[in-house]
């Protein structure tokens, strides 16, 4: 039974009403919105499922948030799009954004949040074919509207699964393995050429890189070399498809590149800079890596928040 249009209109809007105790809140919305997204990636257009998060501010003097408007205003810029294409998934959190303040009148804060599973192509050693590999990526738009024009402030990021191989541990095997060596009646200079051409072994860490970048104004960031640079700053990539003889070799590259979670870290913030050195110093970026240790009961998080500035600022005496 459809509901009489007549009579909704002298139903009281409980929204617009006074609340009993009247305070401002940051923050009303709906959360895990799923939609179809076709976006352009390196390879060409390909499809997302993302969740959808939207967000506005609730001034002191109304009750509630007219929420049935956030779904309908995302499947309105879906239609009108006719399945929405965008270049990057920033771009369409601002569209939407800004379509949030003005659907919410009285709104002075829209805040757009999304994250999908992602999948990039990767050849792994050894093996002639190429093999889709999962990642996620992220999103968050946040537009202020005040007495000016509406200002927005943007970030994206991913986090892509990779592993470490621990430098300590392998120290540790370096000096038992020379020791071992010189027993069985190696001389000094056979041991040295042996520990320059043999692997040696250590535990291994799987790894979640996390990066999180501020999108300046007028600038763009393309999602995909955030994912590598999570890669490269790993010890080692993980694949989804891998052949023994790829497994050796992914094994004994990582072995050659140990590195700590911190260094990751680090690794991970050298190369932003890098990547980005037209950017503006304000602009914030963030870095996290979480290492689930193999031969421990704990794991492993190191994580730096900063702005580019504050990073060059560190790097510079490095690099002179």
């Amino acid at each position: 039974m459809s509901f009489p249009i007549d009579l909704l209109s002298r139903i009281t809007d409980l929204q617009t009403t006074r609340p009993n105790v009247q305070l401002r809140l940051t923050r009303v919305g709906v959360k895990n919105l799923k939609l179809s997204l076709r976006m352009i990636g390196e390879g060409g257009s390909l499809s997302l499922v993302p969740t959808v998060d939207l967000f506005v501010d609730l001034p002191s003097d109304k009750r509630g948030v007219h929420l049935s408007r956030d779904p309908e205003l995302l499947h309105e810029v879906i239609q009108e799009q006719d399945t929405f294409k965008a270049t990057t998934i920033e771009e369409f959190c601002e569209t939407i954004a800004r379509r949030l303040l003005d659907k919410h009148k009285y709104a002075n804060r829209a805040e757009v949040r999304l994250k999908s599973d992602y999948i990039v192509i990767r050849k792994p050693p050894s093996i002639g074919k190429r093999t889709q590999e999962p990642c996620k990526i992220f999103a968050t738009v946040v537009a202020t509207k005040k007495d000016g024009p509406i200002t927005v402030n943007k970030m994206v990021g991913v986090s892509v699964v990779g592993f470490t191989t621990c430098p300590c541990t392998q120290g540790l095997m370096k000096a038992l393995t020379e020791e071992k060596l010189g027993q069985i009646g190696y001389g000094k200079k056979d041991i040295k050429k042996i520990m320059e051409n043999v692997p040696l072994a250590t535990h291994t860490q799987r790894s979640q890189g996390i990066i999180l970048v501020q999108v300046p104004e007028k600038f763009s960031i393309n999602i995909e070399d955030l994912v590598r640079i999570v890669e490269n700053s790993m010890s080692g990539q993980t694949y989804a498809v891998l052949k023994r003889p790829a497994e050796a070799s992914v094994v004994v590259e990582s072995h050659g590149k140990a590195r700590f979670t911190e260094d990751v870290v680090r690794e991970i913030l050298g190369a932003i800079v890098r990547k980005y050195a037209n950017f503006p110093d304000e602009t914030r970026v963030f870095a996290q890596v979480y290492s689930q240790e193999s031969v421990h009961k704990h794991d492993v998080v190191a994580e730096r928040m900063a702005t580019l500035g504050e990073i060059r600022r560190e790097m510079a005496p490095n690099d002179a």
